[in-house]
Protein backbone atom coordinates (compact mmCIF):
# COMPACT_ATOMS: atom_id res chain seq x y z
CA UNK A 1 0.00 0.00 0.00
CA UNK A 2 1.29 3.39 -0.53
CA UNK A 3 1.02 4.92 3.75
CA UNK A 4 1.07 8.42 5.08
CA UNK A 5 1.22 9.31 8.36
CA UNK A 6 -0.46 11.80 10.78
CA UNK A 7 0.11 12.90 14.39
CA UNK A 8 0.48 11.46 18.29
CA UNK A 9 -2.69 9.66 19.64
CA UNK A 10 -3.52 9.15 23.63
CA UNK A 11 -3.74 5.48 23.20
CA UNK A 12 0.10 5.53 23.76
CA UNK A 13 1.25 5.70 26.96
CA UNK A 14 4.41 7.32 25.76
CA UNK A 15 6.21 11.06 24.81
CA UNK A 16 4.00 12.46 22.31
CA UNK A 17 5.64 12.60 19.11
CA UNK A 18 4.34 15.03 16.44
CA UNK A 19 3.25 13.12 13.37
CA UNK A 20 2.58 9.25 14.39
CA UNK A 21 -0.35 8.23 12.41
CA UNK A 22 -2.96 7.08 15.02
CA UNK A 23 -3.35 10.20 16.23
CA UNK A 24 -5.31 11.48 13.19
CA UNK A 25 -7.48 8.13 13.44
CA UNK A 26 -7.54 9.05 17.17
CA UNK A 27 -8.37 12.44 17.18
CA UNK A 28 -11.54 11.73 14.29
CA UNK A 29 -13.74 10.59 16.99
CA UNK A 30 -13.30 13.52 18.99
CA UNK A 31 -15.53 16.81 19.13
CA UNK A 32 -14.39 19.74 19.13
CA UNK A 33 -15.94 22.77 21.69
CA UNK A 34 -15.95 24.96 18.54
CA UNK A 35 -18.84 25.36 16.42
CA UNK A 36 -18.35 23.39 12.53
CA UNK A 37 -18.96 25.49 9.68
CA UNK A 38 -22.05 24.77 7.91
CA UNK A 39 -21.59 22.06 5.10
CA UNK A 40 -23.39 21.31 2.48
CA UNK A 41 -24.52 17.27 3.12
CA UNK A 42 -23.09 14.85 0.89
CA UNK A 43 -25.61 13.23 -1.68
CA UNK A 44 -27.09 9.82 -1.51
CA UNK A 45 -25.18 9.59 -4.81
CA UNK A 46 -21.77 10.61 -3.28
CA UNK A 47 -22.72 8.22 -0.37
CA UNK A 48 -22.83 5.04 -2.46
CA UNK A 49 -19.79 5.97 -3.98
CA UNK A 50 -18.04 6.30 -7.46
CA UNK A 51 -17.32 3.49 -9.83
CA UNK A 52 -13.68 3.36 -11.50
CA UNK A 53 -11.59 0.87 -13.28
CA UNK A 54 -7.68 0.58 -12.39
CA UNK A 55 -4.63 0.02 -14.89
CA UNK A 56 -5.12 -3.57 -14.45
CA UNK A 57 -8.77 -3.60 -15.31
CA UNK A 58 -10.69 -4.23 -11.70
CA UNK A 59 -13.93 -2.26 -11.42
CA UNK A 60 -13.92 -0.86 -7.90
CA UNK A 61 -15.46 2.00 -5.93
CA UNK A 62 -14.77 4.58 -4.41
CA UNK A 63 -17.32 5.43 -1.14
CA UNK A 64 -17.49 6.62 2.20
CA UNK A 65 -15.66 4.90 5.64
CA UNK A 66 -19.43 3.58 6.99
CA UNK A 67 -19.75 2.15 10.94
CA UNK A 68 -20.28 -1.09 9.70
CA UNK A 69 -17.36 -1.33 8.03
CA UNK A 70 -15.35 -2.62 11.01
CA UNK A 71 -15.21 -6.48 9.54
CA UNK A 72 -13.56 -5.18 6.59
CA UNK A 73 -11.19 -2.65 8.34
CA UNK A 74 -9.76 -5.46 10.15
CA UNK A 75 -9.27 -8.00 7.08
CA UNK A 76 -7.83 -5.48 5.22
CA UNK A 77 -5.23 -4.15 7.78
CA UNK A 78 -4.68 -7.86 8.14
CA UNK A 79 -3.06 -7.79 4.27
CA UNK A 80 -0.73 -4.91 5.10
CA UNK A 81 2.62 -5.98 5.47
CA UNK A 82 4.98 -5.18 8.52
CA UNK A 83 6.44 -2.31 6.69
CA UNK A 84 3.06 -0.49 5.75
CA UNK A 85 1.85 -0.77 9.37
CA UNK A 86 5.20 0.82 10.38
CA UNK A 87 4.85 3.71 8.01
CA UNK A 88 1.32 4.32 8.80
CA UNK A 89 1.59 4.19 12.60
CA UNK A 90 4.98 4.49 12.78
CA UNK A 91 5.49 1.94 15.71
CA UNK A 92 4.91 -2.05 15.10
CA UNK A 93 1.09 -3.17 15.68
CA UNK A 94 0.18 -6.84 14.89
CA UNK A 95 -3.54 -6.13 14.85
CA UNK A 96 -6.19 -3.88 14.74
CA UNK A 97 -8.27 -4.86 17.39
CA UNK A 98 -12.24 -5.07 17.82
CA UNK A 99 -11.99 -1.92 19.45
CA UNK A 100 -9.88 0.05 17.34
CA UNK A 101 -12.12 -1.03 14.43
CA UNK A 102 -15.27 0.09 15.48
CA UNK A 103 -13.51 3.69 16.62
CA UNK A 104 -11.85 4.15 13.04
CA UNK A 105 -15.62 3.14 11.56
CA UNK A 106 -17.12 6.07 13.26
CA UNK A 107 -16.01 8.76 11.96
CA UNK A 108 -17.21 12.41 12.71
CA UNK A 109 -18.07 14.43 9.58
CA UNK A 110 -17.86 18.09 10.97
CA UNK A 111 -14.58 17.31 11.48
CA UNK A 112 -13.42 14.36 9.64
CA UNK A 113 -13.97 12.21 6.42
CA UNK A 114 -12.85 9.17 5.61
CA UNK A 115 -12.53 6.61 2.18
CA UNK A 116 -12.53 3.32 0.95
CA UNK A 117 -11.95 1.56 -2.52
CA UNK A 118 -13.91 -1.67 -2.02
CA UNK A 119 -14.57 -4.66 -4.93
CA UNK A 120 -17.62 -6.43 -5.21
CA UNK A 121 -17.28 -8.45 -2.17
CA UNK A 122 -16.89 -5.63 0.03
CA UNK A 123 -13.22 -5.87 0.79
CA UNK A 124 -11.09 -3.16 0.82
CA UNK A 125 -8.42 -2.17 -1.59
CA UNK A 126 -7.33 1.48 0.29
CA UNK A 127 -8.58 3.80 3.15
CA UNK A 128 -8.02 7.65 3.12
CA UNK A 129 -8.65 9.67 6.16
CA UNK A 130 -8.75 13.79 6.90
CA UNK A 131 -8.86 15.43 9.77
CA UNK A 132 -8.73 19.09 10.22
CA UNK A 133 -5.82 20.36 12.46
CA UNK A 134 -7.19 23.97 12.27
CA UNK A 135 -10.98 24.56 11.36
CA UNK A 136 -11.38 26.21 8.32
CA UNK A 137 -7.99 26.17 7.81
CA UNK A 138 -6.01 22.51 7.26
CA UNK A 139 -6.26 19.25 7.60
CA UNK A 140 -4.19 15.92 8.39
CA UNK A 141 -4.57 12.82 6.09
CA UNK A 142 -3.42 9.34 5.91
CA UNK A 143 -3.47 7.24 3.26
CA UNK A 144 -2.57 3.13 2.68
CA UNK A 145 -3.28 1.03 -0.42
CA UNK A 146 -3.56 -2.87 -0.48
CA UNK A 147 -0.13 -4.40 -1.17
CA UNK A 148 -1.26 -6.85 -3.61
CA UNK A 149 -2.68 -3.13 -5.74
CA UNK A 150 -0.09 -0.72 -5.73
CA UNK A 151 0.78 1.24 -8.93
CA UNK A 152 -2.85 0.53 -10.38
CA UNK A 153 -4.52 3.82 -9.54
CA UNK A 154 -5.98 3.24 -6.03
CA UNK A 155 -3.71 5.65 -4.76
CA UNK A 156 -3.97 8.66 -6.67
CA UNK A 157 -8.24 8.17 -6.93
CA UNK A 158 -8.39 8.41 -2.88
CA UNK A 159 -5.62 11.09 -2.73
CA UNK A 160 -7.75 13.14 -5.49
CA UNK A 161 -10.89 12.67 -3.29
CA UNK A 162 -9.29 14.09 -0.28
CA UNK A 163 -8.34 17.18 -1.93
CA UNK A 164 -11.94 17.46 -3.34
CA UNK A 165 -13.05 16.72 0.18
CA UNK A 166 -10.66 19.79 1.79
CA UNK A 167 -11.70 22.26 -1.08
CA UNK A 168 -15.35 21.45 -0.38
CA UNK A 169 -14.42 22.21 3.32
CA UNK A 170 -12.88 25.32 2.51
CA UNK A 171 -9.73 24.24 3.48
CA UNK A 172 -6.17 26.48 2.16
CA UNK A 173 -4.08 23.36 3.13
CA UNK A 174 -3.84 19.57 3.69
CA UNK A 175 -0.67 17.90 5.35
CA UNK A 176 0.30 14.41 6.22
CA UNK A 177 3.69 13.37 7.67
CA UNK A 178 5.43 10.36 6.57
CA UNK A 179 8.67 8.81 7.67
CA UNK A 180 11.80 9.73 5.50
CA UNK A 181 12.73 6.50 4.64
CA UNK A 182 8.78 6.41 2.68
CA UNK A 183 10.13 7.02 -0.51
CA UNK A 184 7.22 5.20 -2.52
CA UNK A 185 4.78 7.66 -0.48
CA UNK A 186 7.39 10.88 -0.45
CA UNK A 187 7.60 10.21 -4.39
CA UNK A 188 3.95 10.01 -4.85
CA UNK A 189 3.00 13.03 -3.16
CA UNK A 190 5.33 15.08 -5.00
CA UNK A 191 4.21 13.95 -8.49
CA UNK A 192 0.60 15.37 -7.06
CA UNK A 193 2.28 18.53 -6.27
CA UNK A 194 3.15 18.65 -2.95
CA UNK A 195 5.60 20.25 -1.15
CA UNK A 196 7.94 19.02 1.29
CA UNK A 197 9.68 19.85 4.24
CA UNK A 198 11.57 18.65 7.42
CA UNK A 199 9.50 18.36 10.75
CA UNK A 200 11.86 20.34 13.46
CA UNK A 201 13.48 18.19 15.86
CA UNK A 202 12.63 14.58 13.89
CA UNK A 203 15.14 13.97 11.51
CA UNK A 204 13.44 10.65 10.15
CA UNK A 205 10.34 12.90 9.19
CA UNK A 206 9.18 14.56 6.63
CA UNK A 207 6.02 16.82 6.24
CA UNK A 208 4.65 16.88 2.83
CA UNK A 209 1.66 19.51 2.17
CA UNK A 210 -0.79 20.16 -0.64
CA UNK A 211 -1.66 23.98 -1.01
CA UNK A 212 -5.23 24.12 -1.87
CA UNK A 213 -6.79 26.63 -4.17
CA UNK A 214 -10.59 27.14 -3.64
CA UNK A 215 -12.58 26.72 -7.07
Amino acid sequence: MIPSAAPPDRMRARTRRPGSARGILCRMNERSSRPAPALKPPSSARARGRAFTTRDGHRLRLRPLRPDDVEALKRGFARLTPDQVRQRTFHRMNELTDEAAQRLAQVDAATAAAYVVVDDDGEFHGEARLHETTRGESAEFALVVDPQMLGVGIGRALMRRLLEEARRRGLRELWGTVLAENSLMLDFARRLGARREMVAGEHDLVRVRFELRIV
